[in-house]
Order: structure tokens, then C-alpha cells, then sequence
């Protein structure tokens, strides 16, 4: 609980008991009438108080997305087989993986970790 809340919480304790003094005042000898609205107001303000505590509580972090990316090609594609530009080694599926919105290769063998560039075709 932070100490806004704490505070808050006190603040509506005070103004709730000095309304609920302000209304019992009103019954005795000698009183006045204007005590008893004075109470309702203090009431109602530490009321509120507590409920706006509780309404503007933070709502719970939603679970982090995972997003799955589908390409889907057109014609017939023949696959080339990848190998490391280090050691040569035959990099996997595995050794492809994609940070940030970059395309980084990993070598399983001699532990190399480079970012590929797509250079254009023309």
C-alpha cells in the first residue's frame, strides 16, 4: 500500500468521525440545525475519499504477446542450405532467430553470432 493511500485512508477516518460527531451533536440540548447538514458533508467527503481510493486502484499487467510471424511465398522456392560465414559449419533453423526486427544468425559449432544483411538483387 502506498503512502498516498495510507494517507487518503486517514484523511476519510478524520472527516468521517467529525461527521458522525457533527450529527450526534445535533440531538443534544442547545444545538443547531445546521450541524446535522455539516455531519452529512463531512460524511459523504470521506465516503468519497474511500471510494476514490478503491476505484482508481491499478488494474493488473496483461500477460506478455507472443506473436507468430506466417510469410507466405510465392512460386517455387528452392531452399539453400546456410553455412556459417566463420567456420563454414551448416547452420539449422535453429540458428536463425529474429531480435528487434533484425535477422541474427548463431553457430551452433564455433559459437559466432553475426547479423544477416539481405543485400538487394539488382
Amino acid at each position: 500500500m502506498s503512502a498516498g493511500k495510507i494517507i487518503g485512508y486517514i484523511v476519510a477516518a478524520i472527516l468521517v468521525l467529525f461527521g458522525v460527531l457533527f450529527i450526534l451533536a445535533t440531538f443534544s440540548e442547545g444545538s443547531n440545525v445546521g450541524w446535522f447538514f455539516i455531519g452529512l458533508v463531512l460524511v459523504g467527503i470521506g465516503l468519497g475519499i474511500v471510494a476514490l481510493i478503491k476505484f482508481r486502484e491499478p488494474k493488473p499487467a496483461s500477460p506478455p504477446q507472443e506473436i507468430i510471424q506466417k510469410i507466405d511465398l510465392s512460386g517455387d522456392v528452392a531452399l539453400e542450405t546456410m553455412t556459417c560465414r566463420k567456420c563454414g559449419g551448416e547452420l539449422e533453423k535453429d540458428s536463425i532467430s529474429l531480435q528487434e526486427g533484425a535477422i541474427f544468425i548463431s553457430c551452433p559449432y564455433c559459437g559466432a553470432s553475426y547479423q544477416l544483411v539481405e543485400e538487394p538483387k539488382w
